[in-house]
């Protein structure tokens, strides 16, 4: 099953605050440069049990901003999250190994502290900022033993840095192919990849992105977080990564001219390799629209028509114009599909108001040809009994931490996706009584309800 395209933060992506070497030894790193007339200074300090964040760990920090976004974006930035979810998200395999790798990555993450001086963006002001933040503000697991060990019960609950969390609400975000990115072959390829795909977009205009980028080879290696700045031994750390992104269609060619510290690396970008961007993702997402379906739609249509599209779909569904049969993703493509079978908004053919209305006078919609009669929208809960119990056990954790915040624990909740596992409680009737029990200000007694469940065998 292919992984959907989904996002990155343009802070994170663009000041690489992860290593791109598949294994590090060094516990503190700290770069200088300057852009756009500004002098910033990135600094890391890690532990030295865990080193600086490298390698897997990239695969791990774009998980966990995916899981933010996908449970909703909470204010506080918690999210919660069984190991084996996280795996997935991570493209790595359900093993024993693999679940020992993601603990260091999470404490590594947890452990270093980050500080970026005048190179943090603050997107909706439109300012430059200062940021000292570690990238897992707060973590929470349960385990199997005293020594932490991570197994196949291990529930994970955390807080991402305020920084991030204030960054990817205000809209700092950037598609990121993730599908691609975890099919490259090595955590630097993959890493390389990321820091490629972020700075290709303008630091000021995200909605910008470059065919090229020329990069001095020093400076290149200190965005890379890579040890050496002989230049020799740069080009070597490179070249692997460099082969398999032209290889794999992603880089068009990557020159080297110069001489000594004065070298420069050109990277052409495959302009087609372009991901969605994520308001059209989002948008089609809410309608349910698969990422590939999307992008094709995109390359047919262009942005402009879609968003139009969706739009006039909105507005003649809530108008009761439009009635949905099956999906509202197929709905919405056959309207894309086959426009002039649907009315436009305003009751024009041309969906502008006719001349002499003065643009004031709103037109009666008329009734489209081709309507599909009228199903519910599904409930959380609905959707929820829908899907593979597994599935249901993962999603109504990470509801529950939503809902209540600090007051459930990875223990409790570890408990909680034991219990819907075992066939002891129904995912869907413990969200139903959750929520019933916030809007009757009975949060304790459904604690206390669910405490006394999870005591049962």
């Amino acid at each position: 099953m292919s992984r959907p395209s989904r996002f990155d933060e343009l802070n994170l992506s663009r000041l690489n605050l992860i290593s791109a070497v598949d294994q590090a030894e060094v516990t503190e790193w700290d770069v200088t440069f300057e852009n756009q007339g500004r002098i910033v200074r990135v600094r890391c300090e890690a532990l030295p049990k865990y080193a600086v964040p490298h390698g897997l760990d990239s695969d791990v920090t774009a998980a966990l901003l995916n899981l933010y976004i996908e449970q909703g974006e909470p204010e506080d930035g918690r999210f919660a999250v069984s190991a084996t979810a996280l795996l997935k998200l991570c493209g790595w395999h359900n093993t024993g190994k693999y679940h020992a790798t993601l603990r260091h990555c999470l404490e590594r993450l947890h452990t270093s502290s980050y500080s970026v001086s005048g190179g943090w963006r603050d997107h909706p002001k439109g300012r430059w900022t200062h940021a000292k933040f570690h990238f897992i503000e707060s973590l929470d697991f349960s385990s199997a033993d005293q020594y932490g060990t991570f197994d196949e019960r291990t529930v994970i609950s955390g807080r991402l840095a305020d920084a991030i969390v204030a960054s990817i609400r205000g809209g700092y975000i950037k598609p990121l192919d993730t599908e691609f990115m975890l099919s490259l072959s090595r955590p630097r390829t993959r890493a390389l990849y990321r820091i490629l795909d972020g700075a290709r977009f303008e630091s000021d205009h995200p909605d910008q992105r470059l065919d090229h980028l020329d990069v001095n080879l020093i400076a290149w290696a200190e965005q890379c977080k890579l040890p050496s700045t002989v230049p020799g031994n740069i080009r070597r750390a490179l070249a692997s990564p460099h082969e398999e992104l032209v290889k794999r269609g992603y880089l068009r060619s990557v020159s080297i001219t110069g001489r000594g510290k004065a070298q420069v690396i050109r990277y052409e970008f495959v302009r087609e390799f372009m991901p969605m961007d994520p308001v059209l993702t989002r948008r089609f997402r809410n309608y349910g629209v698969a990422d590939g379906v999307a992008r094709k739609l995109l390359r047919e249509h262009g942005r402009a028509l879609l968003i139009e599209c969706m739009d006039r779909f909105d507005a003649l569904v809530q108008r009761g114009v439009l009635v949905v049969r099956k999906s509202r993703a197929a709905a919405l493509i056959h309207l894309i599909s086959h426009p002039d079978e649907y009315p436009y908004p305003g009751g024009s053919s041309s969906g502008r108001p006719s001349a002499g209305s003065g643009g004031n006078t709103a037109q009666p919609l008329a009734k489209a040809s081709r309507m599909e009669p009228l199903l519910d929208l599904p409930t959380v809960a609905d959707e929820l009994a829908a899907l593979p119990v597994a599935q249901q056990a993962d999603k109504v954790i990470a509801r529950l931490s939503f809902l209540y915040r600090k007051r459930l624990n990875a223990t409790d909740l570890d408990g909680v996706r034991q219990a819907v596992l075992d066939g002891r409680a129904t995912a869907p009737q413990l969200l139903e009584e959750a929520v019933a029990a916030l809007a009757r200000n009975e949060q304790d007694m459904f604690l206390q309800r669910l405490r006394t469940l999870l005591k049962q065998p």
